[in-house]
């Protein structure tokens, strides 16, 4: 079943261009979906559309099979949630916070107590339910909001950035609990984000946004391990030690761009500190003459290189290869 599924979508701001252009697209109930790109791709214009808090200028929008029309829009969007990346609280306490818009809905006090009390123990805010919004730290103010959509239990959460003011402990926070959400209450979720290994670790299918046009978006190399102990520029993963530039400890997960990564045949002289023998396993044809080849080296990475790399280096699945990148092209995920 889809959640959303989007027909001739157009998005014009005034006599311009179109900022958003979409010819069909489902998002399935249930799953993750991300939309990434660049500022003023077009982004957060997608994301107000399945919020159900705008209305495209052509084409339609269902919700679980149901036409967003005009007339049905407020009944819909009470089964949405939209969470921003700087959201706002109101004075008072974090408990009345989290109980808002369920006190909005005309919820009884002792249902909205219960289902605010479960809400901030997932987001592990139980303690700080008396405290006062106004106190809390930028990370703790992002939680409560959490909590507050979680309180509502919705079909649909729309989330804008929401890993930019975490730090490495709070986004695998974050992900603990939206990935627990979506397995316990099948919860649909839809980020806007720049953080694609965020978005791979939650199992997201990651989208990129370019010019208001959708496009399926790159891989990322996510690889799970831990920095080494009074070794910031060591990361260990399962028996593959990998040079990087210093890293925060606790690091859990880092990421390499598939471009970042060169294949030879042999190890070569180069200023690439990490270079891995192993065998392809996988090739697969990518746009513009490129091919995505899978590397087994004790750790699984994909490079991006040209047919006329390929056959240059003669390389063939099954066959060996040194996979090659610099320590700066590993980076925190």
């Amino acid at each position: 079943m889809s959640a959303y599924h989007l027909q001739g979508v157009r998005f014009t701001y005034g006599a311009g261009a179109p900022a958003l252009v979409v010819p069909e697209l489902d998002l399935a109930a249930g799953g993750v979906t991300a939309f990434c790109g660049p500022n003023g791709s077009g982004k957060t214009t997608l994301l107000h559309l399945l919020a159900l808090l705008a209305t495209p200028s052509a084409g339609s929008v269902r919700f679980f099979g149901e036409l967003a029309t005009p007339r049905r829009l407020p009944a819909l969007r009470r089964q949405v949630s939209l969470l921003l990346q700087s959201p706002y609280l109101f004075r008072g306490s974090v408990q009345a916070n989290v109980e808002w818009g369920l006190k909005v809905r005309g919820t009884p006090a002792d249902t909205r107590r219960r289902a605010a009390a479960r809400a901030l123990e997932r987001v592990g805010l139980v303690d700080l339910a008396r405290r006062p919004a106004a106190q809390l730290s930028g990370g703790e103010r992002q939680r409560v909001a959490l909590a507050r959509v979680l309180a509502l239990d919705p079909r649909a959460v729309c989330l804008d950035e929401p890993t930019n003011h975490l730090d490495g402990a709070g986004r695998e926070a974050l992900q603990e609990v939206l990935a627990s959400w979506v397995a316990e209450r099948g919860v649909t979720l839809v980020l806007a984000t720049h953080d694609t290994a965020f978005a791979r670790r939650l199992g997201a299918r990651v989208l990129q946004l370019a010019g208001g046009a959708l496009r399926p978006a790159e891989p990322d190399n996510l690889i799970r391990g831990h920095v080494l102990p009074g070794e910031p520029v060591a990361f260990q993963a399962g028996r593959v030690r990998l040079a990087v530039h210093s890293l925060p400890p606790g690091t859990g997960w880092v990421h390499i761009g598939p471009r970042q990564v060169v294949l030879a045949r042999e190890v070569q002289p180069s200023s690439a500190r990490n270079q891995l023998e192993g065998r392809i396993t996988a090739v697969a044809p990518l746009a513009d003459d490129e091919l995505l080849v899978t590397v087994d080296c004790g750790i699984p990475l994909q490079a991006v290189i040209t047919r006329a790399s390929w056959q240059l280096l003669h390389l063939e699945q099954g066959g060996p290869v040194v996979a090659a990148f610099k320590a700066s092209a590993v980076e925190a995920g």
